[in-house]
């Protein structure tokens, strides 16, 4: 049953990231009209950040944020969590699962970008779509799972997949709440600002 404090404790930690995120962009994604550094060199690093990111622009804004997020995934071993590699391999799959989360939030509580725009047309920083999302999306799910596969043969544990699917489930009904919360209590798809 901790599994599912720690997924609501994740989940709540994404909306807070989401509209952090959220208060610092504004109407402009992807670190647009920040005072961030975008190196411009062709270090080799700098073309893996680039493809790891659907060969999205590389800033230091979002390279300290997703660095920022990947060691508050990592504080339960400062405080005594053993380093074994079932936990290790957990934290990577949440740590995968969550940046969907975070990124997909970030528009269901966004005014500037409501649902009723969340389409390739409106978010040119996501630069490629299938099925109505981001294809980031599908590749970084698919990841999650199967950063899994390796410990689950050596250890013989399938338990850790049913993990994984209570975990994503958990995930998406908690986000189906926040979307059914923005747009009828919140109605924030209707909010309008001055150009």
């Amino acid at each position: 049953m901790s599994w599912v404090y720690t997924n609501i404790y994740i989940f709540i930690l994404a909306i807070f990231l989401a509209i952090l995120e959220i208060q610092i962009e504004g109407p402009n994604g992807w670190a647009k009209n920040l005072p961030t550094w975008r190196p411009q060199s062709k270090h080799w690093f700098l073309r893996f950040y680039r493809k790891l990111m659907s060969d999205r622009e590389a800033t230091g804004y979002h390279m300290v944020m997703f660095t920022f997020v990947l060691l508050i995934f990592h504080l339960p071993y400062v405080f005594g969590l053993t380093p074994t590699w079932e936990h290790w391999v957990k934290t990577l799959s949440f740590f995968l699962m969550f940046v969907v989360l975070w990124d997909f939030l970030w528009f269901v509580l966004n005014p500037h970008y409501p649902l009723k725009r969340f389409k390739a047309e409106h978010i040119w920083w996501h630069k490629k779509w299938w099925g109505g999302a981001p294809a980031d999306y599908y590749g970084s799910i698919i990841l999650s799972n199967l950063i899994l596969w390796p410990y689950i043969w050596h250890a013989d544990n399938l338990s850790l997949m049913a993990w994984w699917w209570q975990n994503l489930l958990l995930f998406i009904v908690q986000t189906i709440i926040v979307i059914l919360f923005t747009l009828y209590i919140l109605k924030i798809d209707n909010w309008h600002f001055k150009k």
